[in-house]
């Protein structure tokens, strides 16, 4: 191919302007060349061969020699040689292997072939290295990609910006999928109920025009006949595509339902323990303004009868009194019943009148005559009263109801004395 054709009287020819610029083009060429004859023999190699493997004509004068060194390992030879026979009889348009350089160092190479006139064949060869990792680190990212996209319970769907469904992937924990690959090409808002497509259209329009991801909308929709709830949210994605990512929120919504309905119940609870404080408050108030009226009228009622006895300023046996509520729960009491029992008064306050005297039926005394039937009475028994260091003392007991101005009985008066 580079010699020079001879003339009749022995001068040398030259091959012609196109020809030499065929060569020099062969010769500039970033993508190397190999001339193969139709015995195997490597007629041509261009200087972008070399430059990519390391080899000149020199060291491989024939393919067969060129496939040893570039494939040293036999298994592997083998298996590129089948691939080229299925390069050189056309079925194959490129074959991609590793090829051992001449530096020892291995590079990805990729050949084409070209027919030529006479049987010869002309090898494309590329160093497809860098692509391959590029390739490869593509690859890699794509199947991380799709890890992650399996690991989440969600429907991801890349759209036009006019909501156009162009592919359509589900997370492999999607339990309900409104949206699949069967609908290509269709709008995404048109897939939804009406309002929720309006909104879902606003929401790829804000998207669009912010480039920011969009506020996320709820909606429902029935499936096999139950009410299913999903959020989407539209994120702007490259080339003025988008990405919407719908995930079912069914069970968060029965929780957030469950706990409003938890809410709502403790919220009647207060409102109603709340209503008894009040009442109880209430009838502590009536039950406090007449101890103070009957304590008083006693006390004028005593001292108009010292007057007219003429005993006012004698000894009197010393009394104690408690004062209690409907139910016989201690209120208050006087500083003599401190000093009998020793107990004091918030010691006292909030338990039964009639724990202090054990044993004795004064409780149901207490109960049925004074608070049940409204009546003043003095239990007939001497009772033994229990005071705080464990001490007893015989006393008589009595009690006095608290009425209100109805006549309700609202408590006590239970008055003791020793016996």
């Amino acid at each position: 191919m580079t010699g020079n054709k001879t003339t009749r009287d022995g001068a040398r020819k030259s091959p012609g302007p196109g020809v030499d610029i065929c060569l020099s083009i062969l010769r500039e060429m970033p993508d190397g060349f190999v001339l193969v004859d139709g015995e195997g023999k490597c007629r041509y190699l261009n200087p972008a061969f070399t430059r990519i493997s390391g080899y000149t004509q020199e060291d491989v004068p024939t393919l067969a020699l060129w496939l040893e060194r570039a494939h040293p390992n036999p298994a592997y030879r083998q298996k590129v040689q089948e691939l080229g026979e299925e390069l050189f009889s056309g079925t194959r348009d490129t074959l991609v292997a590793g090829v051992v350089c001449r530096d020892g160092r291995v590079r990805d190479i990729e050949l084409r072939r070209v027919a030529v006139e006479g049987g010869s064949v002309l090898l494309t060869v590329r160093d497809v290295t860098e692509q391959a990792l590029t390739e490869e680190d593509l690859r890699q990212a794509t199947s991380e990609l799709t890890a992650v996209i399996e690991a989440f319970p969600d429907l991801f769907i890349r759209l036009n910006a006019d909501g156009t469904i162009l592919d359509v992937r589900a997370g492999r924990l999607a339990e309900v999928s409104i949206i699949s690959r069967a609908h290509l090409g269709r709008r995404v808002q048109d897939l939804l109920p009406a309002g929720v497509g309006e909104a879902l259209s606003g929401a790829l329009q804000e998207a669009v025009r912010a480039n920011t991801p969009a506020e996320p909308l709820e909606f429902s929709r029935t499936v096999a006949g139950e009410t299913r709830h999903f959020e989407a949210r539209v994120i702007p994605f490259r080339e003025m595509h988008l990405m919407a990512i719908i995930r079912e929120i069914t069970e968060r919504k029965k929780a957030e339902e469950e706990l409003h309905r938890h809410r709502e119940h403790l919220e009647e609870l207060v409102a109603g323990r709340t209503a008894e404080l009040e009442r109880a408050n209430k009838q502590l108030e009536e039950l406090l303004y007449y101890i103070e009226m009957t304590e008083r009228k006693a006390a004028e009622d005593w001292l108009d009868l010292s007057v007219e006895q003429g005993t006012l300023g004698a000894d009197e046996p010393e009394e104690a009194r408690i004062t209690a509520d409907a139910a016989g729960t201690i209120v208050i009491v006087d500083m003599v019943v401190e000093g009998l029992t020793g107990y004091t008064g918030d010691e006292l306050a909030g338990k039964p009148v009639w724990s202090l005297f054990p044993g004795a039926g004064l409780g149901e005394f207490l109960s049925g005559e004074v608070l049940g039937q409204g009546r003043s009475a003095e239990y007939a028994e001497v009772v033994e009263l229990v005071k705080k260091d464990g001490s007893r003392e015989a006393v008589r007991v009595s009690g006095d109801p608290i009425a209100d101005a109805g006549g309700a009985v609202v408590g006590m008066v239970c008055t003791f004395r020793r016996a």
